[in-house]
């Protein structure tokens, strides 16, 4: 593929400008209003997203559980330990699309280096569902897995892109619910604002390969469809309205061409006021989710960081994370799913 159209900081890599010039815009969130069409992106971004676990280059394995009354899929990579800390994962997909399977590619490097099993909550879409439904169900998982004997001091929470929105909502709710918070929580390029009042999203405008140019636009329709009738400033819908007070530590990883970087660094500074023990990693030239591309050395450098992240926050042994350094597999012998 040309890259001729787009241009690339010189440090970039062949991988990474290759990745970059292939990557395919999201579509607007009126043509996911219609169902005819819904149907027909979902197929297409889903088959996008799906062809990433093609990247991974280590065994792992896949398997349907139901906790708590809800659909969930429990990760395995390579090196998993039975004693290591427990990853619960909230897909992305602008909260129409996606799932804990077809997102996987976003997560299994961390389980890989990490030997942490992860826990996949394969919540409703929208707008078949809207809030709350989507954390009453993330929240059964959690009260389920604290019932069964997990300790909360050993989950973390990764969410991403909207996923990273369930997530903080999610903390907010088991806050003032008085549940005992995870040990800390990741967030991979999220988005957090309704209002989509970030600086980036006019700065980065028509600079994101994976948002149009009418990105803000766009992400507050999303929200909009996810709330349904709810106010769509309430915080337990847009997060960064809440207050992060109290909430256990935070990582948050955010490319330099993704228009949700404001985003990102709106509520790091936020919580840094609150007092939490957060940490913003800026990726210069990623895009929305580039964790999902396991060639690229910056998603092995992102996935590192946060299996070092679950390391110090559930305060388990530093040779417990894998060496950091993965060990590579030829892909044609090493994939496979459950």
């Amino acid at each position: 593929m040309a890259l001729v159209r787009r241009k690339f900081g010189a440090h970039l890599d062949a991988a990474a400008k290759t990745t970059l010039a292939s990557q395919r815009a999201y579509p607007s969130v009126a043509a996911m209003r219609n169902p005819l069409t819904r149907s027909i992106i979902r197929r297409v971004a889903e088959g996008d997203w799906l062809a990433t676990l093609d990247q991974i280059d280590f065994h792992y394995s896949m398997e349907n559980i139901s906790i708590g009354g809800v659909p969930c899929v429990s990760y395995r990579a390579q090196g998993a330990k039975a004693d290591a800390p427990l990853i619960l994962y909230l897909h992305g997909g602008g909260f129409v699309c996606g799932s804990a399977r077809v997102n996987a590619s976003t997560v299994l490097p961390s389980c890989h280096l990490s030997g942490c099993e992860a826990i996949a909550v394969d919540y409703s879409l929208t707008p078949e569902a809207v809030y709350p439904t989507q954390l009453d169900e993330i929240e059964a998982v959690y009260r389920a897995l604290l019932a069964g004997g997990r300790s909360a001091d050993q989950i973390v929470v990764i969410g991403d892109s909207a996923g990273g929105a369930l997530t903080l909502s999610s903390l907010y709710r088991w806050r003032a619910a008085g549940l005992s918070l995870p040990a800390g929580f990741v967030l991979l390029s999220p988005v957090l604002d309704s209002r989509a009042e970030s600086d980036t999203h006019q700065t980065l405008r028509g600079r994101d390969p994976l948002f149009s140019a009418n990105s803000a636009e766009n992400c507050t329709q999303c929200f909009q469809l996810y709330a349904g009738d709810a106010d769509i400033n309430d915080p337990l819908v847009s997060p960064l309205a809440g207050d992060p007070a109290g909430l256990p530590p935070a990582l948050l990883h955010a490319g330099t061409r993704e228009v949700l970087l404001g985003d990102s660094a709106r509520f790091s500074e936020k919580a840094r006021l609150a007092g939490v023990d957060v940490t913003l990693q800026v990726y210069d030239g990623m895009f929305h989710l580039f964790h999902q591309h396991w060639r690229l050395s910056q998603a092995k450098s992102a996935h590192r960081d946060i299996a070092e992240f679950i390391a110090r926050t559930t305060a388990a042994s530093v040779g417990a994370i894998a060496d950091m350094r993965p060990t590579i597999y030829p892909v044609e012998f090493a994939r496979f799913g459950g």
